[in-house]
């Protein structure tokens, strides 16, 4: 094996064709983004001619001759073995020292191990690889931990990922009751999904921070946002789920009519002794369904007092590669929760994943905290539902490889 620079054209083929672990900050739209930004270096693993793996690192100047690197989300690798790692690690970190390193970070994107929807740890010989946190501790690399909290500079270590490649109705069963009764309900209304354009990212972003303040979260610049928005824009989805009002009620009102048409034409067969048992057990179930409906028009009426005809729901952040469909971002208005317009449009996307025929759908950060004290216990709930699994990441790795010199950059406010 081999490690050498690469060109931009050989790393643009081999992550579009990578089919492994892969986080957006690989992805060739963000090397476009930060190569305009930061210094930036593409690494090649070489298998004689075969190139086996990449790494994208980027590096900002510190004290004129040194850098801090990062490489984002750590190399990336087909074939992938603790061994074949250690070869390219090693390979990164000389060439790093040659060209004036003072630090560098990793937060592989590499599953450490793996637990089910309630977070507890499962036996996977084939997943599981908790030997990589002494691999790069061995190399002289300091682990950050094995945080359970919301850290906005670091990747969050859990995600929460179902399979999508299979039958919707599969998905469907896997979810747990009332997820798959609110996804149910959804279909029932005229909810609509919308892509926002670029003009729009600012209706997304003032929904997204509304949320954010009210669950308590770290606050994620909106500039940021909007940058990631742009950066990401032709393999992102941008979604608002909406509903019109009306449109809904005049549906409610078809529904309650063909109720009280049902209702009429049993009680006649049964004044005239023509109704079936089926049928007379089958009115008081029309019945219900009638006051449903009476109930439904109700609540309409007054959301429509309230807030108008035109309802924005929520809205979200999709990202896909050739993996998966990552959902990056979400918020909501919780006195519109009655829609389950988050359900809808997460319901959308599954869809749309299969559509791009990606096997994963990834909802992505989680804290690791999965007791109901959590700070993203909401957001775990809801992720819970679909009975996803959770992949455990190792977290964030850095080597300092001039301990004086880091030091005193660090002093001088430089670090």
């Amino acid at each position: 094996m081999e490690v050498k620079p690469i060109t931009e054209d050989a790393f643009r083929l081999f992550v579009q064709t990578y089919d492994g672990h892969m986080h957006y900050f690989h992805d060739e739209m963000f090397y476009d983004y930060i190569s305009q930004v930061n210094e930036t270096h593409l690494l090649g693993l070489y298998d004689g001619e075969e190139l086996g793996g990449v790494s994208l690192l980027s590096a900002t100047s510190v004290l004129k001759k040194f850098r801090l690197f990062t490489s984002h989300t750590g190399p990336l690798l087909r074939d992938f073995s603790n061994e074949r790692l250690k070869f390219f690690l090693e390979e990164i970190d000389k060439y790093a020292k040659k060209n004036g390193a003072l630090q560098m970070i990793h937060s592989p994107y590499t599953v450490y191990q793996m637990r089910d929807h309630d977070g507890n740890v499962v036996e996977d010989d084939e997943r599981n690889n908790q030997e990589i946190v002494s691999l790069y501790e061995n190399l002289g690399y300091n682990h950050h931990g094995f945080t359970t909290e919301l850290i906005t500079e670091e990747l969050l270590r859990y995600q929460a990922v179902i399979d999508v490649d299979k039958p919707l109705d599969a998905i469907l069963k896997q979810m747990d009751v009332t997820t798959r009764y609110n996804t149910r309900q959804t279909e029932t209304m005229p909810l609509e999904l919308k892509l926002l354009d670029e003009d729009e990212y600012d209706k997304f972003i003032d929904i997204y921070k509304e949320t954010e303040e009210r669950i308590g979260f770290d606050p994620v610049p909106a500039e940021k946002i909007k940058n990631l928005l742009h950066t990401l824009k032709d393999r992102m989805f941008l979604v608002l789920t909406h509903v019109n009002v009306d449109k809904y009620l005049a549906q409610l009102e078809e529904e309650r009519e063909a109720e009280l048409a049902n209702i009429a034409e049993i009680e006649e067969k049964t004044a005239n002794g023509t109704a079936t048992k089926r049928e007379k057990k089958r009115v008081n179930e029309h019945k219900e369904q009638l006051a449903s409906k009476d109930k439904r028009i109700q609540k309409m009426e007054e959301f429509k007092a309230e807030f108008g005809t035109e309802l924005d729901l929520s809205a979200g952040m999709y990202y896909y590669n050739n993996h998966e469909m990552v959902y990056l971002f979400s918020g909501s208005y919780p006195e519109l929760s009655f829609f389950k317009g988050t359900n809808f449009a997460t319901w959308e996307m599954i869809k749309k994943a299969q559509e791009l025929g990606v096997k994963r759908f990834n909802f992505f950060g989680l804290t690791g905290d999965f007791t109901e004290d959590a700070q993203d216990y909401g957001v775990y709930r809801f992720k819970r539902g679909f009975t996803p699994y959770i992949e455990e990441l190792p977290g964030t790795f850095d080597k300092v490889f001039n301990k004086p010199v880091y030091t005193i950059a660090k002093k001088l406010g430089k670090i």
